[in-house]
């Protein structure tokens, strides 16, 4: 699924994705990927699983240091057998804020 996703540099949010389409994510592992429009990857962040629901925590620590514009992502759910899935794909627009930390 396309999706258009946005946060501000230095925030913390949580992606979650409910899979269909398979039995069960037994065995899977789960990543959410995020790069620049070049090709640079920003960060990798592996997602936790519960049934068939995957969580993505995206930290201050992160998101302070991605670039503030439109950056490009995907999330992957992978086995050992080789069986890849994309769930979602999009921008991931990080917006610029006054203050990366309130104290």
């Amino acid at each position: 699924m396309i999706q258009r996703l946005s946060i501000f540099a230095g925030d913390s949010d949580t992606l979650t994705e409910v899979i269909t389409g398979i039995a069960s994510l037994s065995g899977y592992t789960a990543k959410l990927y995020i790069w620049k429009k070049d090709g640079t990857v920003v960060g990798t962040i592996t997602g936790s699983i519960a049934t068939l629901t995957i969580t993505y925590q995206l930290v201050n620590e992160s998101t302070k240091v991605y670039p503030v514009g439109e950056l490009d992502y995907e999330t992957k759910i992978f086995d050992a057998s080789d069986h890849v899935y994309t769930p979602s794909n999009g921008t991931l627009e990080v917006k610029t804020t006054q203050k990366n930390d309130p104290t």
